[in-house]
Order: C-alpha cells, then structure tokens, then sequence
C-alpha cells in the first residue's frame, strides 16, 4: 500500500505482490494506478485515494491500467463525491475497458467527477500526385 511521509506525502509503492502499482505523479496533484484493480488490489486504491481527497482537486491517471472492476470503478467515484465542493477529481487517460465500463453503469454523473481522454489525431494522408 502506499505510505505517507510525517509530510503526507505518497510514497511510491507496490501493492498486493506485483498486480497493482500506485505511485505520485509528477506533472499533476494525484496518482498514476498501473496493472490490476480487483478485490484483492482495491484496499490499496482506496488508502491512496483517501489519502489525496484531504488535499481538494486531484487527477488519477489510469495509462497503465490493464484491468478494472466495478469495485475499482466504485472506489473512483465515490472518492470524486466526498471532494469538498468545487474541488474535482479526474481521470485521465481511461482505456477503452474503464470508458465501457462507465458507459454500463450509467456513466457516473457524481459532481466532482471528471474524465480526460486524449484526443487521437489521425495522422495525415500522404497527397497523392495528380495526374496532369
């Protein structure tokens, strides 16, 4: 699980052997979550979540998750709905699984929740000469 320094900050961490990894993210307030999110890896998550919702808006990156269950989905949005007021929590990068998932249950329509998903730029036709 991850740990907090006397600071309260997150400490890289693996959590249940090697199946889910939780660690801070550089760039943003929040975490980056690689490999599974099940049963047995959700205790985790929701230790780390709870211990960023104290400190307002934070984002979750899920680019690294290969597997999500409704549980992890239920974690995610129920730390988006115990956010103080105005503050918001965003997933970025959700897969195609997490966007699915959401699309089943009714895509979570809990204030303070957020998705980012990267815009995918086709890459440009390469011209075709014309013929003269």
């Amino acid at each position: 699980m991850n740990t907090a320094d006397p600071a309260g900050e997150l400490s890289p961490s693996t959590a249940v052997g090697r199946l889910l990894r939780i660690t801070p993210l550089a760039d943003h307030v929040g975490l980056r979550i690689e490999g599974e999110l099940d049963r047995a890896t959700l205790p985790a998550l929701s230790s780390a979540l709870d211990s960023m919702a104290s400190r307002g808006s934070f984002s979750v990156d899920l680019s690294g998750l290969v597997f999500c269950d409704v549980g992890g989905l239920r974690a995610l949005v129920t730390a988006a709905a115990g956010l103080r007021s105005g503050h918001t929590l965003t997933l970025r990068s959700p897969s195609p699984q997490v966007r699915r998932l959401l699309e089943l249950t009714g895509r979570p329509r809990t204030t303070g929740f957020r998705l980012q998903v990267p815009s995918r730029r086709c890459p440009a036709r390469p011209r075709r000469a014309r013929a003269r």
